[in-house]
């Protein structure tokens, strides 16, 4: 200990300058904007690549079970792509309908088109009240963010912040995640927020007690806005209780993702979303 002592003695003076440096810097970093972006895209980045050598290594030995995953996913593809050229192909199918359908079928509908750049989940946390994401595309795979996260399960998250190469990602499970949801059976909206502290559940929040809720209901995105399409999955419904003090249900749905299994996911983008959100803001004002 006292050697400890003499060598923290001996370098006072540097030790010194560099506390003052690192004080400095942080004070130079909180109070400017500009400073601020640079560092935290610089520290997107550092971490990010080195997410990306440890998933590198980690996927090697889930090769199997993520080519198992890959091979499902693209059979039910095949089989939605046989569904719709035999519809667009059939003498029974009116002329709009199989524009609705060839609009589908290119990721078209009548007021939202979206387009899907695959990404690998480099790292994932899911056992904090905070949960994050990192994917292996950034800025450069035009990523952005407020972007929707997905996998043919249903709904992952929302990219948070991007640099060139990385983006960070709110998680499904993260304790100020939102997401516009519906009742698949009528219609009716409602909001999924991850208050459960159970990463294989959450709640569907605001359906009112006059509506017939049961087990086995399936809860999907609203389409009210432009982060997800219409009818993603997010959970199916484990429990629904009244409560005589409460207006709405009390439901627990359990989540489409496995987010243990997280590897490859779809980030979705809007190519209607400034277009808009510029008309709303122009309406609210």
């Amino acid at each position: 200990m006292s050697q400890l002592f003499a060598i923290i003695f001996r370098y006072r003076v540097f030790l010194l300058f560099l506390f003052l440096e690192i004080v400095a810097a942080g004070l130079i970093v909180n109070n400017n904007s500009y400073q601020r972006s640079i560092v935290l895209s610089s520290s997107n980045t550092l971490v990010g690549g080195i997410y990306n050598t440890t998933s590198n290594v980690t996927q090697y030995f889930n090769l199997t079970e993520v080519n198992e995953g890959l091979l499902d996913e693209n059979a039910i593809l095949r089989k939605q792509i046989e569904l719709l050229q035999v519809g667009i192909a059939s003498d029974s199918v009116t002329d709009s309908s199989k524009e609705n359908i060839t609009n589908l079928f290119y990721g078209m509908s009548d007021t939202v088109a979206y387009d899907f750049i695959p990404a690998r989940v480099i790292n994932n946390s899911m056992y904090r009240m905070a949960n994050y994401i990192t994917l292996n595309k950034g800025r450069k795979d035009g990523i952005e963010p407020g972007m929707g996260i997905m996998t043919q399960a249903g709904v992952v998250g929302q990219v948070k912040t991007v640099s060139d190469n990385f983006a960070t990602c709110y998680s499904l499970l993260h304790r100020e995640m939102n997401v516009s949801a519906e009742l698949k059976r009528t219609g009716d909206l409602c909001t999924v927020k991850w208050d459960t502290q159970d990463p294989t559940t959450a709640s569907a929040n605001y359906l009112p007690l006059h509506l017939d809720i049961n087990v086995g209901d399936t809860i999907t995105t609203s389409g009210f806005n432009t982060v997800y399409p219409e009818g993603v999955m997010l959970g199916v419904v484990s429990e629904a209780s009244r409560v005589p003090s409460e207006r709405f249900w009390l439901i627990t749905i359990d989540v489409s993702v496995d987010f243990s299994k997280l590897h490859h996911v779809y980030v979705s983008k809007s190519l209607f979303r400034a277009e808009k959100d510029s008309l709303e803001n122009i309406a609210e004002e």
